[in-house]
């Protein structure tokens, strides 16, 4: 019982982060920005929908191929974001700076 009280919190949790990640896409002023938004709400997401899915696996095998998955997609994730991130500045796509006040 407690256990579902614990995983319902992670998945809640996870939602949020998937939400935040999202709406950020909609948010930030450049491609940049929307990639390292989309990847970490997406990781930190996952991870808690993980973990709440390994309290719920009843077999050990089960566990170890959730724990298999998730060492697949944090590695694949960070490496995909950055490939993206340096073929778009290859291709000319300038990160967005927030224009210097005057006088300073």
């Amino acid at each position: 019982m407690i256990i579902n009280v614990v995983v319902f919190i992670l998945f809640l949790v996870a939602f949020i982060f998937f939400s935040i990640g999202s709406f950020n896409l909609i948010r930030m002023p450049d491609p940049y920005n929307k990639l390292h938004a989309a990847a970490l709400g997406d990781t930190l997401g996952f991870g808690l929908t993980l973990l709440g899915l390994i309290l719920l696996a009843s077999d050990h095998l089960l566990r170890i191929k959730l724990l298999a998955i998730g060492a697949i997609f944090w590695t694949i994730n960070p490496t995909m974001s950055h490939i993206i991130a340096k073929v778009a500045l290859l291709h000319g796509n300038r990160p967005y700076f927030k224009p210097k006040a005057k006088g300073r």
